[in-house]
């Protein structure tokens, strides 16, 4: 009679390896170095994790050649690859405002100032601000200084002045210039020059809010373990940054993913996008890397489809149903935001959230989606 090791080491050789050759590899998360307030560990921005049909808890020109007409098929590559995100705003956001305690009286210059959390600084006194020392350089000289921020698709200006508060100069905001986390590519382009990973946008840890970047890319990580999930704790996948070179440049981060271009070419399995009319409730296979053996195929069900044209990081429940993965992970965890799901052999979506309350289920995406954001 087998043990449960020697059980689990048989469930585990029937898993489907996936050659991915040379690809994007996995990163932990991590915080730019300039950042003021936090993406900490517990900001990462890979995966979405929401109550199933309630609020959402958030722990997380074209480079594809178009969009075939219907009666042609759409191959990619698919992905599966977990790899790091390097990311850099456009401008210096406001993460949050904060009173300042000074000469015995609480204020706060920014939002006396107008700003609100969600604002981009774009410049001080005329001159571009992309970075937070840059601006925190020019308001600790404690002068009012002349700001152009930012605010969804409006642009505006104020004056600021900071207030001394501990011998020092301070404006009452929370300021970041940069991200980084972990997430799975989830398809790669026909030529393998381009990628599309996520199924979601990177959001600020703060205001939620979609990213605007000025800069980002890909980098090459290795996994060093894996925090597993359970109900009320989601998991995670860890990892750490193999090297400082940039594997591509991030070109769009968008609600639907983030989509970027490969100095060299990926080559690895074409598949077919499976036209979301076609996806249906059933068996799947997630691809995914959760340890040093690379991509791999997980068993999981469709278990609901929808077409809501305002849900559409949501238009699929899928649950994780391989003995293998709910033994390693729990079900889903954070870095396997964009885990490729396949589904008759052909590429379906993609994994955007998890349960908080089931680590086994969570949302996807349609592929086909993803497929028309890049073009």
């Amino acid at each position: 009679m087998q043990n449960e090791s020697e059980s689990q080491n048989g469930v585990r050789k029937k898993r489907r390896a996936v050659s991915a050759a040379e690809s994007i590899r996995t990163f932990a998360a991590a915080v730019g170095t300039t950042a003021v307030l936090m993406l900490t560990v517990c900001g990462v921005f890979d995966l979405y994790l929401t109550q199933e049909d309630g609020p959402e808890n958030v722990r997380a020109a074209s480079v594809f050649g178009g969009t075939a007409s219907p009666a042609q098929s759409q191959t990619v590559q698919l992905g599966g690859d977990v790899f790091g995100i390097k990311l850099f705003s456009d401008g210096v956001i406001v993460a949050a405002l904060s009173d300042i305690y000074a000469d015995d009286a609480v204020c706060c210059p920014a939002k006396d100032a107008g700003i609100e959390a969600g604002d981009y600084v774009l410049a001080a006194n005329g001159a571009p601000v992309e970075t937070n020392a840059a601006l925190a350089e020019v308001l600790s000289s404690g002068e009012a200084v002349a700001l152009t921020l930012r605010r969804g698709d409006t642009t505006y200006d104020t004056t600021l002045t900071p207030v001394m508060a501990g011998g020092v100069y301070k404006a009452g905001m929370w300021i970041r210039d940069s991200a980084a986390g972990i997430g799975t590519v989830t398809f790669y382009s026909a030529d393998g020059s381009a990628f599309a990973a996520l199924g979601h946008g990177i959001c600020d840890s703060d205001t939620k809010d979609v990213l605007a970047i000025r800069s980002g890319e890909p980098a090459e990580i290795a996994i060093c373990g894996i925090e597993p999930g359970r109900a009320g704790e989601p998991g995670r996948l860890r990892g750490y940054f193999t090297g400082s070179d940039s594997l591509g440049t991030l070109s769009q981060n968008t609600e639907l993913g983030i989509y970027g271009t490969l100095k060299t070419q990926h080559s690895g399995r074409t598949v077919e996008v499976l036209d979301r009319e076609a996806v249906h409730t059933g068996p799947v296979q997630i691809a995914a890397t959760i340890d040093e053996d690379g991509v791999q195929l997980f068993d999981a069900e469709i278990e609901r489809v929808s077409t809501d044209a305002h849900q559409e990081t949501k238009t699929l429940v899928v649950r994780v149903t391989d003995p293998a993965l709910l033994a390693e992970t729990g079900g889903i965890v954070q870095g396997m935001s964009g885990c490729p799901i396949l589904q008759d052999g052909k590429l379906a979506g993609a994994v955007t959230h998890v349960f908080v309350d089931d680590p086994t289920r969570g949302y996807g995406i349609f592929a086909e989606t993803m497929l028309e954001q890049a073009a």
